[in-house]
């Protein structure tokens, strides 16, 4: 009897994507250029640092039979059922990754929590200018900092949206991410998310709350105190936990905290009330895993333009930075668990690195938080793998037989 044969690259990476497409609302069979398959050529598109669409279609065009000409791919991405399609089967592998650090802090089993920022790409070469000059456009993404999702919240409109301005103009449900009635979900944002009477409203309709720091024209008048818990060893640091009033007449936290190891004062704002004061503090220096996203995106991929000119493609555009992303994390996953292969080099320098910390916060005469410690995990993606990627994306050979190349590039820095 003839055993199944190994899956090749492809077929890994893009497995979990060929399970969730047919269930999507927006599926459709299309002979010319099934849905399936233009959804694996977006994320190729995405994990390819080419300069152009047409570089794209003309380098991969020799290998992937049936590519599409050049008019009918950019067709696609106008296509609306094609990008609802794209933000359904996002979501769908984005809720595959599961990853969970937090799982043994009883106190945030109740939260869903986010990282959450804009992210401009330059304008594509084919935009029409406005007023002399053609317009970046701006998205916003949030990264789940327990799993390390990626999703697109919406895109800028008009020439420079607020941050704010365009946060206001999400549904609830899509702000909660469509979290179950109960749940509670906190945001971890840059100054540009500060709205206290915003904050107020998204709090006591949608359990939605907002971590962030304060800014230096604040005015805070502070009417209460709370304790702060010296035996808690995730209160290193903290040096107030003050109940404040905003002249927005809303009542919000402020946490004055010191970093242990470099000395870098920092003081929080959030209206999330309950949660302790070292670990409001740890979540707002988690909001640094999407900035590396970010980097990510712009260079290891090249995302740092529009792939083109309607509304409909750049949205489309960022679903699938996203879904490539979330691919990405399953893959290296499954690299992990099922073949033993990890960034080990990486994960060595990272431990010394925490050691280095750890010895400047002595020197300081203090220790580093137990949070700090304990979740340590990588948070970006190694241009080495993508490289690999690059390079064995359209090999028919098992993808056991090109395991080895990528162990041997991630044995050393």
């Amino acid at each position: 009897m003839d055993l199944p044969s190994s899956p090749c690259l492809q077929q890994t990476l893009f497995a979990p994507l060929s399970e969730v497409v047919p269930r999507c609302g927006a599926f459709r069979q299309c002979p010319s250029l099934p849905d399936g398959d233009w959804l694996k050529l977006g994320v190729a598109r995405a994990l390819h640092d080419l300069p152009s669409g047409r570089a794209f279609l003309q380098q991969i065009g020799l290998f992937v039979p049936g590519c599409p000409q050049r008019s009918h791919f950019f067709e696609t991405l106008k296509s609306p059922r094609r990008l609802a399609l794209c933000e359904q089967a996002s979501d769908a592998i984005s809720r595959q990754l599961t990853d969970n650090p937090f799982a043994q802090l009883e106190c945030l089993h109740d939260f869903d929590l986010y990282a959450a920022d804009g992210h401009w790409h330059a304008a594509a070469a084919h935009d029409e200018p406005i007023d002399g000059a053609k317009r970046a456009i701006g998205h916003f993404f949030a990264l789940n900092l327990r799993t390390q999702a990626l999703t697109h919240l919406t895109h800028a409109q008009g020439k420079k949206e607020h941050d704010m301005h365009a946060l206001k103009r999400l549904e609830l449900q899509t702000l909660r991410h469509h979290a179950p009635k109960g749940r509670k979900v906190l945001y971890a944002y840059d100054c540009a998310g500060i709205d206290f009477a915003q904050w107020h409203k998204w709090k006591h309709t949608g359990g939605v709350y907002f971590l962030s720091l304060t800014k230096e024209n604040m005015k805070l008048e502070v009417i209460g105190q709370n304790s702060i818990d010296l035996n808690d060893p995730n209160n290193v640091g903290i040096e107030a936990d003050e109940l404040v009033a905003t002249s927005q007449h809303v009542s919000v936290r402020r946490i004055r905290y010191t970093h242990p190891a470099t000395g870098e004062p920092f003081e929080f704002i959030t209206n999330e009330l309950t949660l302790p004061p070292g670990l409001i503090a740890f979540l707002y220096l988690r909001r640094w895993d999407l900035e590396k996203v970010f980097d990510t995106l712009k260079n290891k991929l090249g995302a740092d333009h529009a792939w083109a000119s309607s509304t409909t493609a750049k949205h489309m555009q960022a679903q699938l930075l996203c879904l490539a992303h979330n691919l990405i994390g399953l893959f290296e996953r499954k690299l992990a668990q099922e073949h033993k292969i990890a960034n080990h080099a990486e994960t060595q320098r990272r431990t010394k690195r925490l050691a280095q910390q750890q010895q400047q916060a002595q020197t300081r005469g203090q220790i580093l938080p137990l949070l700090i410690q304990t979740h340590q995990r990588l948070t970006q993606t190694s241009v080495k793998l993508f490289r690999w990627l690059r390079a064995h994306f359209f090999s028919p050979l098992p993808l056991v037989d090109l395991l080895p190349s990528l162990a041997r590039s991630y044995s050393c820095l």
